[in-house]
Parts: structure tokens; C-alpha cells; sequence
């Protein structure tokens, strides 16, 4: 039977916008400063850890994970991976490590660190190879890649992103009032201090920098074009990191550990690349048929914003309140750093939990590509 999986611990970095808090310091750097704490906090872990997973999507080459892990102090003997799943990298960390604890054969002494980090500021200029026809000249960098064969249509997230509020009828309007409301919401998570036990400050601040105390609708329309999708509903460029501990109950019992959360289920589907916004609409489709489960019976639900498009896309499918969807506010307002960002989505999730009381939730997120990936929590 496989091992019940929990969640030890989730600590985050204060969330930087790009060319701001972190423009100087290399991710992993201040990824390493998240280690130290797991490290000063749980000082068995050092000889107890299973491996470190973490995601990055525009990374500067190498196993950065790596890196960071040694940046930290922790012992060479102790292993890192570098995954890139887009905006999933994150989650898909955390599912990898999932998969570790839950299959071992017998019981596991190890823990799990998983989550993942990102630097926009210093992505660094890519080019393709003047033998790639894609090639342009030496001058010309592109930043974006590219997601999927030109036979499935434009498959860039702002295309897809149009393509699904296209879909649904969902207007500007609809998506600028989400962007509003997701600071207001934000704003009034900040002022009640509920995520402040999970941010680790860094270099003496544990502020989000994205944060809008002051947006209003007004405010943005003013500034909005006559794209159907710009600057007033899409998450922005952003620095950050996150970090989730990950174990079973013979560890939890060895050392006398108390989880308040459990990993219940983890799926990730596919889907045409220029929808990739219905993400996580197919992935919570699938884990509640897998699981036999009706979506009234989940509490709260956390769902990736670097569109508004997803979470307006989400509710009209599933016809469910919008108070439950990211009660504390999404990525809109605090930013989305690619790789670190599902992560972050986890970590809100939990926190969330425990404030409204909920035994139940999911995470759930729409990566370029095509993919969606949701995953169940349940309270202990």
C-alpha cells in the first residue's frame, strides 16, 4: 500500500518584481537563504534528506538546484534536481517528491524538500542557432520559446489566453474587476498578517513588492489598450522562491513531527496548446473523476493566475462560488515567478486552510504547452 505523504513545513521568499529586490543576486543565492532555514530549523536534516527537487523555467544553465542546495551548507553527499515544467515546474517539484516518498518499499527515513525558484531580472538573452530556421540574425533574442508545432495554431499564452475568453464570454470588464478585487483580497490577507508566518525575509524586508494598496478600476481602465488581453489581467515578471518539506508518517513519528496537511492526489493532463489556460479546468475535471469525488465536497481552491481568464474560466465551468478561489488573492497581485509560482499557489492553498478552517482544497494549474496539473490537500 503506498505511504500517506505530508506537508512538514512551506516557506516562501517576499515576492520581488523584475529589475527590483532581487536584480542583483543570482536565484540561487537567494534560494540557498530558504535552505539555511530548513536547515537551522530541522538540524537532522542534513543526513536525513531524500533529495532536493525544485523548478525553474528560464534558468541560467546547470543544475541550478544543485547549486543552491551546496550554496546552503547542506552536505555534498545530499542530492538536487532542476525541472522545467513551465508555470507547473513548481508543483510538478513538489509531485516528484510525492512520488519518492509514497512508492519507497518500506518505510522512509528521508524527508523531501521540493518547490521552486525564478529570476526574471536575470534571464539571461536567448538566441537559436543560425542553423535553427527559426534563426533571425545576431541581434535578434527571443523570450519566449516555443510551446508547440505551428499545426495546433498559435499556442503563445496570450493567444491562448484570448482563445479561452473567447470561449467562455468572458469579457475585459470581467477580467480587469478580477485584477482589482485579487489586490483587495491580497491587501486584506497582508493587513491580517495571514501569510506572514510563511514568508522568510530577505535582506530585512518581507514585503511583496507587487503589491497595489491604492488599484481601483478606474485606475486601471484608464491605462488598459484594445487588446483583449494586456497589462489590466496578466500576471507580470517576477523573482521568488518556495519551498515545501515533504515526509512520511515514520519520519513525522522518528522525530516527533506534527503535519497539519496531506497530499491526497496529484494529476496532470494534456490539452490543445492554444487552450492552455483550460488547464485547470481539464486537471480538476480528472481528479475528481479519478477520486471519485464531487467538486462541492472541496473547501477552497487555489488556481493560477497568470491570466485572470483562468480563475473567471473556472468558475463559469464549474458553476461554483467565487468565495472560494484564492481567498487571499492570486499571482495577480503577488506576482509570478514561472518556475517558483505553483509552489506559491501550494503554500497559499494551506494557509488559506487554516484560516477559513477548511479540511479540503486544491491547487490546481493551466502551463504552456497544454497542461494543466491540480493537487488535492486534505487537513490532517
Amino acid at each position: 500500500m503506498p505511504n500517506e505523504v505530508y506537508i512538514l513545513d512551506s516557506i516562501r521568499l517576499p515576492i520581488g518584481k523584475a529589475g527590483g529586490m532581487y536584480k542583483n543576486t543570482i536565484p540561487e543565492v537567494f534560494t540557498a537563504h530558504l535552505l539555511k532555514h530548513f536547515l537551522q530549523k530541522y538540524q537532522f536534516l542534513n543526513e536525513n534528506l531524500g533529495e532536493l527537487i525544485l523548478g525553474n523555467a528560464l534558468g541560467t544553465g546547470g543544475n541550478m538546484a544543485r547549486y543552491a542546495l551546496l550554496e546552503a551548507g547542506f552536505s555534498t553527499e545530499n542530492v538536487a534536481t532542476t525541472i522545467d515544467l513551465q508555470c507547473a515546474s513548481g508543483l510538478k517539484a513538489v509531485e516528484l517528491g510525492y512520488n519518492y516518498l509514497q512508492n519507497q518499499n518500506n518505510e522512509c527515513n528521508k524527508a523531501i524538500l521540493c518547490g521552486g525558484f525564478e529570476s526574471n531580472s536575470l534571464a539571461p538573452k536567448r538566441q537559436y542557432h543560425s542553423n535553427d530556421p527559426r534563426y533571425v540574425d545576431e541581434q535578434t533574442f527571443y523570450k519566449n520559446a516555443t510551446f508547440a508545432p505551428t499545426r495546433f495554431g498559435d499556442a503563445s499564452l496570450i493567444k491562448a489566453a484570448e482563445n479561452v475568453a473567447i470561449q467562455y464570454g468572458i469579457t475585459k470588464i470581467e477580467m480587469m474587476e478580477w485584477t482589482v478585487s485579487c489586490h483587495k483580497k491580497a491587501n486584506w490577507a497582508v493587513e491580517n498578517r495571514f501569510l506572514n508566518d510563511s514568508i522568510l525575509a530577505f535582506n530585512g524586508t518581507e514585503k511583496d513588492e507587487t503589491l497595489k494598496k491604492d488599484l481601483t478600476f478606474e485606475r486601471l481602465d484608464k491605462s488598459k489598450t484594445l487588446n483583449l488581453i494586456d497589462h489590466t489581467n496578466t500576471a507580470h515578471l517576477h523573482d521568488g522562491a518556495c519551498i515545501h518539506m515533504l515526509a512520511d508518517v515514520h519520519f513525522c513519528n522518528q522525530y516527533n513531527l506534527k503535519p497539519e496537511f496531506k497530499i491526497k492526489a496529484i494529476t496532470q493532463v494534456g490539452g490543445m496548446p492554444n487552450m492552455a489556460p483550460m488547464g485547470p479546468i481539464w486537471s480538476v475535471e480528472k481528479l475528481l473523476k479519478d477520486n471519485n469525488i464531487d467538486i462541492s465536497a472541496i473547501d477552497l481552491f487555489e488556481i493560477n493566475e497568470s491570466f485572470a481568464v483562468k480563475p473567471l474560466a473556472f468558475l463559469k465551468h464549474f458553476n461554483i462560488n467565487a468565495s472560494k478561489i484564492n481567498i487571499f488573492g492570486g499571482n495577480l497581485a503577488y506576482g509570478h515567478p514561472f518556475g517558483a509560482s505553483g509552489a506559491i499557489n501550494l503554500l497559499h492553498l494551506v494557509q488559506a486552510m487554516k484560516i477559513a478552517t477548511a479540511k479540503t482544497g486544491i491547487v490546481a494549474i493551466g502551463a504552456a504547452g497544454g497542461l494543466g496539473m491540480a493537487m488535492l490537500v486534505e487537513k490532517v
